[in-house]
């Protein structure tokens, strides 16, 4: 059972099923954000909310199906999301590897495997979520990474750049890199946004450590990172010319 009331977006095209699992869900202490029937009535319910962790059906009403979902929920909101289907075939299970979710349950199932896999989810999210993390109260210019059992204080201003993979970050110190378990949306809500720029939909520069600025590269201690038109353009409108 919920420790604290976690909401939940439930995302199923079957009123009927939806009604069910929000049902179990309220008596096992959990809350219930929504219950959308398409993407974008979730994507409506997302805007608006918060949730722990959104439960995606695959095939769902609407030209977006639930795996097109959990790219767009993974890439926008950095939020949670475990599926729950009946398909099992090969080509649909390689496309829910690629996603990473955060759980996968096979329809039917019964109400102790759903809330036994919603606890799993939720607590690992939250436990990654703690991973890179300021100190109230104490330095706003240092950072802590955790690694393995070990925090690490880092300054701001010495990290060079962040890059993406998959559901994870590397993060660039000087002579060090620490591998996150966050995506760089959630990295970049931590780095104060005057001092980073998103330059590619993979990288985040620390401005100050750009060393040129070149036709579709930046060059970071070193280190060519790419840039797109669209973000060049608004690094070159923040930066002072001679």
């Amino acid at each position: 059972m919920s420790t604290q009331l976690d909401e939940i977006l439930i995302v199923e095209d079957e009123p009927l099923i939806a009604e069910d699992i929000a049902e179990t869900l309220k008596e096992a202490g959990y809350g219930v954000s929504g219950i959308a029937h398409n993407a974008n009535d979730a994507i409506k319910i997302l805007r608006n909310s918060s949730p722990s962790l959104v439960m995606l059906d695959i095939r769902i009403d609407g030209e977006i199906d639930g795996l097109m979902l959990a790219g767009i929920i993974k890439d926008q909101f950095d939020l949670p999301f475990m599926f729950l289907t009946s398909y099992t075939d090969p080509a649909t299970l390689d496309k829910v590897k690629q996603l990473q979710p955060y759980g996968f349950i096979v329809k039917p199932f019964d109400d102790r495997e759903l809330t036994s896999n919603i606890e799993i989810a939720i607590h690992r999210f939250k436990k990654e979520s703690t991973n890179l993390a300021s100190v109230e109260g104490g330095d706003p210019d240092s950072l802590f990474v955790k690694v393995s059992n070990n925090y690490h204080r880092i300054k701001i201003k010495d990290i060079l750049y962040a890059q993406a993979w998959d559901n994870y970050c590397y993060v660039y110190v000087q002579n060090q890199k620490f591998l996150l378990p966050h995506t760089l949306k959630t990295i970049s809500e931590k780095l104060p946004p005057d001092h980073f720029f998103r330059v590619h939909k993979s990288y985040l520069v620390n401005i100050s450590c750009i060393d040129s600025i070149m036709e579709s590269e930046v060059m970071v201690n070193k280190i060519a990172i790419p840039i797109s038109k669209g973000s060049k353009s608004n690094l070159l409108s923040r930066i002072s010319f001679l």
